[in-house]
């Protein structure tokens, strides 16, 4: 194995719209396998649900789908909460949703991201208040566009992974590496 800093395209989310930039990329010099050293995968999640949240137009089928999964949801859990069918959860995440129902889901996600800074499981996120969660969430449905959706594309570099972080292990060796 070969290992360089680069940019991945980080399909395992399951968004084909997060980069990840200065990571270590290794090669397998025999059959050209990738793997790449995800950092705090945990912060990158939360990371990318910041940007999703924070998005002016509506979700896809697929950010919706990594919303829901980020929050522990199953679809009959997510069909549940809405009032809605498992049928339409499937089709949502398939096609994207209403106006209404991309504001719930962004509501979950931000109600989500709250109680873990507020501690309770143990916080992930270091250095995010619950003034700023929803602050920023405020802002953004006032400016959510509702025409049509649009994959926009997300470059996530170690420095933002860093700035969320907190304290733990992991974070700490990436923010020294970014330093």
């Amino acid at each position: 194995m070969e290992g360089r800093k680069g940019k991945h395209k980080y399909m395992e989310c399951g968004l084909a719209s997060v980069t990840l930039k200065d990571i270590l990329v290794y090669r397998c010099t025999n059959c050209s396998a990738i793997m790449p050293e995800i950092p705090a995968a945990g912060v990158l999640h939360r990371v990318i649900a910041l940007r999703l949240i924070a998005k002016k137009n509506l979700l896809t089928g697929s950010e919706l789908r990594f919303l829901r999964k980020l929050c522990g949801y199953s679809v009959r859990d997510l069909a549940a909460i809405l009032g809605s069918s498992t049928t339409v959860i499937y089709r949502n995440e398939k096609n994207g949703c209403g106006k209404e129902t991309d504001r719930i889901i962004r509501l979950l996600v931000m109600a989500n991201m709250a109680r873990e800074i507020a501690g309770q499981p143990e916080p992930i996120f270091g250095n995010l208040t619950i003034e700023q969660l929803i602050s920023e969430v405020e802002n953004t449905f006032k400016s959510i566009e509702g025409k049509g959706r649009k994959d926009e594309r997300y470059e996530i570099s170690p420095e933002e992974i860093a700035r969320y972080g907190g304290k733990s292990e992991e974070v700490a060796e990436l923010a020294g590496a970014v330093q």
